[in-house]
């Protein structure tokens, strides 16, 4: 295998690289129909409670231990302990009748995922307090429990009349989730983003659109909004980049992942922008950003190589082997070094490169690619054809199926004279490989031409 065949060590580099489109679809499931409901009950600040404050009007009997039981319960639902506070909250209750208790025995009852015995008590609450709209919360959010969907309709059509928050709008789309009527709850929805602009609003919103209206045109159009007037956070982006994922749009995910590498600068988002360029085999355009946005010397060599400009290959990798600890950048040096060359037979230059090369072999590189190249060299430019041969039977120790190290090897026992070695392994490359490079097809008709007839 020549020196020419670069494209071979450059597929190594990228591999580092490789371009995966779905990267991160996961990102596209970000919001699902809730399994249970989804109501933020809003949390007092328990511990400005004072049992004085409980109300003693219209109590059926007062408990002797009531100012206790109150403490504890307290102390219980700090310690998110909602069942048990519960079950004290449940027996003030039916001790006392005292509306704040069913509220806080039904406020428990959410919070540890229960039940409560006291809906219909909730109902005539409301009744008595229609302004109450924590109240219409926690019935919207039992009757969800209890997949009373339209029951819970009918109380967030009240909670939205009497309710400006976005919560409460967030909360009324639910039923009209689990019902699937997903156009009705992205009216609601909808009216809660525009309250707050809130991301995870925005999230369930085109996730409705996507999984289950199969909108995808308008739920790219409110991120891309999103994006434009309030700025690309990483959440948004990464929905966006699902979705463009999926369609393939590699153009738009550009600019979205350069503005995630801008931000955040994770080196994941600062790579997905060069992969982005070579899929669409935009080398220039990833040179220009590595160049002028993100430092990366080595990625930017391999660009070099790829683009065959070895002369500033070349400069990046006598920088390199004075930043980097890494002794594969002798090798990587001569084989830039190498391919600058106007007179590849330049013996002084050829001396310079096998120094490298040996350089590198003795600060412990023993990477297939690199001792090809090498091996391939001292054989090629008969530098010292037994040492090249010895180096690439190593190689095929790595890697004994490989057509290219084959072919390395065929080329030194040719030039040693060993037709009965030379012709067979060279035969093999050709059934494995065809015709289709000149430097096997220079090779075969080398040794087939002298060594067929023996």
């Amino acid at each position: 295998m020549s020196w020419n065949n670069l494209n071979t060590n450059n597929r190594a580099v990228f591999t580092l690289f490789a371009f995966s489109i779905l990267y991160l679809t996961g990102c596209s499931s970000s919001y699902r129909v809730p399994e249970r409901s989804k109501v933020i009950v809003e949390k007092e600040k328990l511990p400005q409670y004072n049992p004085r404050n409980f109300s003693t009007q219209n109590k059926k009997y007062k408990l002797e231990n009531e100012d206790e039981l109150i403490i504890k319960a307290i102390w219980l639902e700090e310690q998110h302990n909602y069942a048990q506070s519960n079950k004290i909250y449940a027996k003030l209750y039916d001790a006392t009748k005292q509306d704040e208790y069913l509220l806080k025995e039904l406020t428990t009852a959410h919070y540890a995922g229960i039940l409560s015995k006291n809906i219909d008590a909730l109902k005539s609450y409301i009744r008595r307090n229609p302004s109450d709209i924590q109240a219409k919360r926690l019935l919207l959010s039992f009757n969800l429990k209890e997949k009373k969907f339209q029951e819970a309709k009918d109380v967030a059509s009240l909670l939205t009349k009497e309710s400006k928050q976005a919560i409460d709008y967030e909360l009324a789309a639910n039923p009209y989730i689990f019902t699937g009527d997903y156009q009705q709850a992205l009216i609601y929805l909808d009216q809660a983003y525009k309250k707050t602009l809130n991301e995870d609003i925005l999230l369930k919103i085109v996730t409705i659109e996507v999984n289950y209206l199969q909108d995808i045109d308008s739920a790219v159009e409110r991120l891309e909004k999103h994006r434009k007037l309030h700025g690309c956070s990483e959440k948004i982006c990464l929905q966006l980049i699902a979705i463009y994922g999926q369609q393939e749009k590699i153009a738009k995910l550009i600019p979205i992942y350069k503005d995630l590498a801008k931000k955040s600068q994770k080196e994941i988002y600062i790579e997905k922008v060069i992969e982005g360029y070579l899929f669409n085999k935009d080398i220039d355009g990833a040179i220009n950003y590595l160049k002028t946005d993100y430092k990366n010397d080595e990625l930017l060599y391999s660009l070099y190589m790829e683009k065959k400009e070895y002369k500033k290959a070349y400069a990046l990798t006598q920088k390199l082997l004075k930043t980097s600890k890494d002794p594969k950048w002798y090798a990587e040096s001569a084989i830039a070094q190498y391919e600058t060359l106007k007179n590849k037979d330049d013996k002084k230059s050829l001396n310079k490169i096998v120094k490298k090369f040996e350089k590198a072999l003795e600060l412990g590189v023993e990477d297939a690619v690199y001792l090809n190249y090498y091996g391939y060299t001292l054989i090629d430019k008969e530098i010292d054809v037994k040492k090249g041969i010895k180096i690439i039977k190593k190689v095929l120790k790595q890697e004994p199926e490989n057509s290219y190290y084959m072919d390395s090897l065929a080329w030194g026992e040719y030039k040693l004279g060993n037709c009965n070695k030379a012709y067979p392994l060279m035969k093999k490359v050709v059934e494995i490989e065809g015709l289709n490079e000149d430097e096997i097809i220079e090779h075969w008709k080398a040794i087939n031409t002298k060594c067929s007839k023996n």
